[in-house]
């Protein structure tokens, strides 16, 4: 089992927000990119590795509106349903 994942606040304004995602990789930052696309709030959703065996993702987003903070925690939840919903689909069809 793996260690975890940890998030570290790198910069916050009125608009956006910058996080380090301390334990993952371009698998998990590309569902929380393009999950943030879908939300119409959000105005950029990036996310750069300077060097992938010594560096951490940085995760960007920016909204219209609102708290940037925010929008993460929605697409956070959107992507935690869809992984319940794929998990209660793979049982139901492995049980057969």
């Amino acid at each position: 089992m793996g260690v975890g994942m940890e998030l570290e606040l790198v910069s916050e304004e009125k608009n956006s927000i910058t996080i380090k995602i301390i334990g993952e990789d371009h698998t998990l930052c590309n569902v929380l990119r393009k999950t943030l696309h879908q939300d119409e709030n959000v105005v950029a959703a990036s996310y750069a590795i300077e060097h992938p065996l010594i560096e951490h993702p940085k995760f960007y987003v920016q909204v219209k509106k609102g708290r940037p903070g925010t929008a993460l925690t929605r697409a956070a939840e959107q992507i935690a349903a869809a992984c319940d919903d794929l998990h209660k689909q793979l049982f139901k069809a492995l049980k057969k």
